[in-house]
């Protein structure tokens, strides 16, 4: 990475050289996203705030505040389940005014503010469990295992996009009293120590930048500096909770996934505030291996059950991979923060991979169905999602399930897809010192104000079922500045930034780029064609993506995909379902020599494209049909596999296209 130059105290109140556009600044009309941010809206949001009313995650702050009776029911972490769907609705809400939700989150909001104590302590259960037992185990108890600090978190971030979609003060003033307490119980010369799930310190940033109060980042540092040390005789609770060594010590990616990649969004915000390029270092060290050996080619991350973590360098199972929903929301969050801080595009090459598919195949087409783990291959019978026991845990042993679940006990995942697709619009843009960053394709309008200009662009595009894009580039007055054009690294013949996975075929087709008209060279320097000049209003940037079907193979170290091959076009990695092979997948041969074929079908899955050709069993050739990994699950269990068995050296089948 080459690093930012941060000067003494870094830039700004965030300190990022690189700001994304926002989502009240972008619009988007396209074919696959804006679908999916209306079944958002629609369907996913009003269903978890009916699942958070019908585990009892609401009443218990209704039960803490006095207002019911009765003892709290769910696992500890219920109060964030309540949290992640108000910063969810909130975000629909910039998106798509909604009254009557906005009503709604108001009466949610006033039980919170009744249920917080006098001091700003606000956890529903501890509250209640004292309440019953007033010697048992008191605040902050159990750092490790009630969440205290991470539940807080949750509640920093749902204040803080509430605030900024209605200009409502009153969960803000809740989180900032929160906040206050911490800070006075937490710090040089207090408690040192740390919670046992990171997220208050990527939090804390966040209630720093809507506020101003800079002791919110003070503390967010300390979480930081402290987590990994024993400093004060404190005991470190492990790789688990990223609490085994010092940040700047850390050499791989280690422990729960989602845990850490939380944990590296929060140190990111801090290195960019403080302008500790130590910090940044590590975190780039870090990325560097779960890039490099602990990436699923879907964009997941966390391939081990047991502790939904990080395995050994290139523990990649695809059966038994656990890939969880959370862990890519949290990937998505530290590369946006890689590439804010660096301007380079290999980080939005991971989240483009991520967001088209690990993380929206942790959703029904429905809305209203989740995956909490994403495998890379399902044999309709081993169970790698979770659903309600009798005694309402979450147990992926005992309950397992082959399809996508209503809900589960520990409902960390369905409403964190639910707060993060209405981000993604805001990601498509960004703007540095007279830069304007486009980072994603998907058709709409945005207004973004770069180097004391007002510049509108209107994208026209089919991506990613097509890599034609038009941008029409609309300054206010005429302007000189720089429009990066992301040129996707699938597209410049490296589906990841590492040696993880390549393309067989080595040729890839090279991007095309007119301004108004005319051919302008496209050679990307860190993944950017820059367009520097003049503009004016009506200028057009036209970008041609070719979008041939690809073979990928895995880096040999990766036992799992060895004499397998897997199939992407455009941004999109593709699956075989056994519903489209007469129940089975998992025997499927695909020859190198086999003729795919992309066909569209505006009809099938919401839309979609497809790839056929002819494919192997036992010997012999059947019609084989890829699927977008996306919408996977969606027609019912059964076998799917992402890594096809592969024949580099049979003839090639009859084509039954």
């Amino acid at each position: 990475m080459v690093l930012p130059d941060f000067g003494t105290k870094g830039l700004g109140v965030s300190g990022y050289p690189i700001a994304p556009a926002g989502l009240k600044a972008v619009s988007l009309t396209d074919a696959f996203w804006r679908p999916r941010l209306e079944v958002n809206r629609r369907v996913t949001v009003p269903y978890c705030l009916a699942m958070a009313r019908s585990s009892g995650a609401i009443d218990n702050f209704a039960r803490a505040a006095g207002l019911l009776d009765g003892d709290a029911t769910g696992l500890h972490n219920s109060d964030e389940v309540v949290y992640k769907t108000i910063e969810a609705a909130s975000y629909t809400l910039g998106d798509a005014w909604d009254a009557g939700l906005d009503a709604e989150l108001d009466a949610i909001i006033a039980t919170i503010v009744a249920a917080q104590e006098a001091d700003g302590y606000l956890v529903s259960r501890r509250t209640l469990a004292l309440r019953g037992d007033p010697k048992g185990p008191g605040r902050w108890s159990d750092l490790g295992g009630d969440l205290e600090l991470y539940l807080a978190g949750h509640l920093y971030e749902a204040a803080v996009a509430h605030y900024e979609a209605t200009g409502k003060r009153v969960l803000l003033d809740v989180a900032m009293r929160n906040a206050d307490l911490v800070d006075r119980l937490f710090g040089p010369g207090k408690r040192v120590d740390v919670g046992g799930h990171p997220e208050v310190e990527l939090a804390l940033m966040r209630l720093f930048e809507a506020t101003g109060r800079e002791r919110y980042q003070q503390l967010a540092e300390f979480f930081v500096e402290t987590r990994g040390t024993v400093t004060g005789g404190r005991r470190r609770r492990g790789p688990f909770s990223q609490d085994h060594v010092p940040i700047r010590d850390q050499m791989e990616a280690v422990g729960q996934a989602p845990r850490a990649a939380y944990f590296y969004s929060g140190v990111a915000d801090v290195a960019a505030a403080t302008g500790d390029h130590t910090l940044v270092e590590a975190l780039e060290r870090l990325w560097r291996d779960v890039i490099g050996s602990k990436l699923y080619i879907t964009g997941g991350i966390g391939s081990r059950h047991e502790n939904e973590g990080f395995g050994a360098p290139y523990e990649l199972p695809n059966l038994t991979g656990y890939s969880e929903t959370c862990a890519a929301v949290a990937l998505a969050m530290w590369a946006v923060r890689m590439f804010r801080l660096s301007g380079s595009a290999d980080y939005l090459d991971v989240l483009e991979r991520t967001l088209y598919n690990n993380l929206v195949a942790g959703v029904s087409l429905s809305g209203d169905r989740f995956f909490y783990s994403c495998p890379m291959a399902s044999n309709g019978r081993f169970g790698s999602n979770v659903g309600w026991t009798p005694e309402g845990y979450c147990d992926p042993y005992t309950t397992p399930s082959v399809d996508r679940k209503p809900w589960f006990a520990c409902a960390c995942c369905p409403p964190n897809v639910a707060r993060w697709l209405p981000q993604i619009p805001g990601l498509v843009y960004a703007t540095g010192d007279a830069e304007i960053y486009v980072n994603l394709y998907a058709a709409g309008s945005a207004r973004v104000v770069v180097g004391g200009h007002s510049v509108t662009l209107r994208q026209t595009t089919q991506y990613p079922w097509d890599g034609i894009v038009h941008l029409c580039v609309e300054p206010a007055d005429r302007a000189r500045l720089c429009l990066n054009l992301r040129i996707p690294g699938w597209a410049r013949g490296t589906p990841v930034p590492s040696t993880l996975y390549r393309f067989v075929d080595k040729r890839s087709p090279r991007p095309a780029i007119w301004l108004n008209g005319n051919r302008v060279p496209a050679a990307p320097v860190t993944g950017y064609v820059r367009l520097e000049r003049l503009w004016e209003s009506g200028d057009v940037v036209s970008l041609e993506l070719p979008m041939p079907i690809r073979r990928l193979e895995a880096h040999a170290s990766v036992a799992a995909d060895r004499g397998k091959v897997a199939l992407q076009r455009g941004p999109l990695v593709y699956c075989a379902e056994g519903i489209d092979h007469g129940g089975r997948a998992l025997d499927l041969v695909l020859p190198d020599a086999a003729t795919l074929h992309a066909v569209k079908r505006p009809d099938l899955l919401g839309g979609v494209t497809l790839l056929t050709g002819t494919a192997l069993r036992a010997g012999q050739p059947v019609p084989f049909t890829a699927i977008p990994y996306a919408v996977w699950g969606n027609r019912g269990p059964g076998e799917m596999t992402v890594w096809l068995d592969r024949d580099p050296v049979g003839q090639a089948p009859p084509d039954f296209s």
